[in-house]
């Protein structure tokens, strides 16, 4: 609102020789607000820029002095929000480091929303930034501007507040995950985030992943899904955390990565298209990360979908092959 009123305005100058140089302004708002009146002033070398105004000289309307104050109030209200960036102060009294808080094996809970194929996506995220670092000292906590939050879907970026990424110890830094996952991404799929960071300290820098790297088994799951967001890719009573193929499209064969929250057996069976079972055999599989081989150079190229599970619940996700 406020550029559509400067670009009413038209500005002359003019310039005399002689003993001093003469500049006239005249203004022009062509808007819904009723028109300033024109005003004049002269300036002489050595003047302030002020020194020869006059209250009648800079007279405005008295609705203009009324509207202006609310124009530039917009104009900061709407660059704050544009900066801003959202904190959950409630992880000073829980003493938490990241909010949403992690995956691990305690919670089993996807606490970041949920990422859909050509939807836009905005997840904020708050480091409390502790005073200490295995008792020592520390300053800040610092992360690259860039690249620093790994395996983010295509089509995500991040930011932070303060711009800068570096978060003073005793603060709640903020990060901020937004874009449009593209179609160049697979989905349905679950992607474990990590947040490489540099904690500094009075002994120098030190490098960490969070929250992977923490004590304990700790994922920052982000679950992605298609275009609909209808597919639900996670039990929540599933005995196991995640569940990723590599490489995917494949030619020959894929090795799945299981991470199982219980030891024992699980179904793992493969399915075409068209809901027709190609593959299954039972699997044994220990607590934590566990590897699955799975050759399908006997089956034509095409998109087939894998399902893990046990009787209390299944993970499943699409593969493509492409011989």
């Amino acid at each position: 609102m406020f550029l559509n009123l400067l670009s009413g305005c038209t500005f002359f100058v003019k310039t005399h020789s002689g003993n001093g140089t003469e500049r006239k302004f005249a203004d022009r708002i062509t808007s819904t607000i009723s028109p300033m009146k024109r005003y004049s002033s002269t300036f002489h070398p050595g003047d302030s820029p002020c020194s020869r105004c006059t209250d009648s000289s800079l007279t405005l309307p008295a609705d203009m002095k009324k509207v202006l104050p609310i124009l530039f109030a917009t104009i900061l209200a709407s660059v704050s929000f544009a900066q801003n960036c959202v904190r959950d102060s409630s992880i000073l009294q829980t003493g938490a480091l990241l909010s949403p808080p992690y995956w691990d094996t305690v919670g089993r809970k996807y606490a970041l929303a949920d990422a859909c194929i050509n939807n836009p996506y905005n997840q904020f995220i708050t480091v409390n930034v502790p005073l200490a670092f295995q008792n020592i000292p520390l300053s800040s906590v610092t992360i690259a501007t860039s690249g620093a939050v790994s395996n983010l879907p295509v089509g995500l970026t991040y930011s932070c507040d303060p711009p800068n990424c570096v978060f003073a110890a005793g603060s709640l830094g903020c990060i901020r995950m937004f874009g449009t996952p593209t179609a160049a991404n697979t989905a349905p799929d679950t992607l474990d985030l990590g947040l490489t960071v540099t904690v500094n300290t009075l002994l120098g820098g030190i490098p960490l992943i969070f929250p992977s790297q923490l004590p304990g088994n700790n994922h920052y799951y982000l679950a992605l899904k298609d275009e609909q967001c209808l597919v639900g890719t996670f039990d929540p009573n599933s005995d196991l955390g995640f569940v990723k193929a590599s490489p995917n499209p494949f030619s020959s064969e894929t090795v799945i990565t299981v991470e199982s929250l219980i030891p024992g057996e699980f179904n793992f069976e493969v399915f075409n298209i068209l809901g027709k079972r190609v593959h299954a055999r039972e699997v044994r599989m220990a607590v934590g990360e566990n590897q699955i081989v799975f050759d399908g150079s006997e089956l034509p190229s095409g998109s087939y979908f894998y399902s893990i599970g046990n009787v209390n619940g299944r993970i499943s996700r699409p593969i493509v092959i492409s011989h």
